[in-house]
C-alpha cells in the first residue's frame, strides 16, 4: 500500500509543477482558480489512481509507456480546464503566441496601436502587440511617455528598455525572453 501511495504522490509531481506554470503565466482566472485547481487535482488522482490499476498487466517495456501516458494525460488535463476569467483559453493563448512569434516579420508599428481592452475580441492581439514592442522597442519613447499595454496604473510608464520585460505580464514575458534569445534583431 505505501509503495503505490509514493507512485502517486510522485505522478502528481507533473501536475502540482503545471499548476505552478500555470499560475505565473496565465494569471488572469478570477475566481474561476479556486474552483478548478482542485477538480483538476482531483481528475489528474484518478487518471493516476486508474493508470497504476490497468498497468500492472503490461511488462516493463510497457510500464514505461503507460507511466508516461498517465504523466502526459494529467499534463494536457491541466492546461485544457486551466480557466481564464476573460479571453481565449490556455491553448488558444499559446497558439497565438506561437503564431505572432512565427510571423514577427509581418508585424508592424501600427500593432503597437492595437485594442486590448476589448476582451471579447483579443484574437491574439496581446501576442501580436507584445511581439511588435520586441520588434521596435528602439522606436519607443524613453520620456516616461509611453505606457506599456497603454494602460496609466502601477507604474506602466517606460523610460528605458530594460524595463519592458520586468513590466510584461504572464506569458508575455516569455514572447519577449523568446524573441530576445533566439532573434538577432
Amino acid at each position: 500500500m505505501g509503495y503505490a501511495f509514493m507512485k502517486v504522490i510522485l505522478a502528481l509531481l507533473p501536475t502540482l509543477f503545471m499548476f505552478y506554470i500555470l499560475i505565473v503565466l496565465f494569471p488572469y482566472t478570477g475566481l474561476g482558480r479556486i474552483v478548478a485547481l482542485p477538480i483538476i487535482f482531483i481528475l489528474n488522482t484518478i487518471i493516476i489512481i486508474l493508470g497504476i490499476y490497468v498497468k500492472h498487466k503490461y511488462n516493463h517495456q510497457r510500464n514505461i509507456l503507460a507511466w508516461s501516458t498517465i504523466v502526459l494525460l494529467t499534463i494536457i488535463n491541466s492546461v485544457l480546464f486551466y480557466p481564464q476569467e476573460s479571453g481565449p483559453s490556455v491553448t488558444k493563448q499559446v497558439w497565438y503566441s506561437v503564431y505572432a512569434i512565427n510571423n514577427f516579420d509581418n508585424s508592424t508599428i501600427s500593432d503597437l496601436d492595437l485594442p486590448l481592452s476589448d476582451k471579447s475580441d483579443l484574437n491574439g492581439k496581446p501576442e501580436r502587440y507584445v511581439v511588435a514592442l520586441y520588434k521596435y522597442r528602439q522606436h519607443i519613447p524613453l520620456d516616461g511617455s509611453f505606457q506599456i499595454y497603454r494602460e496609466d496604473y502601477d507604474d506602466t510608464s517606460i523610460s528605458s528598455i530594460e524595463e519592458i520585460p520586468k513590466k510584461l505580464v504572464g506569458h508575455h514575458k516569455i514572447i519577449w525572453w523568446y524573441l530576445h534569445t533566439f532573434r538577432i534583431s
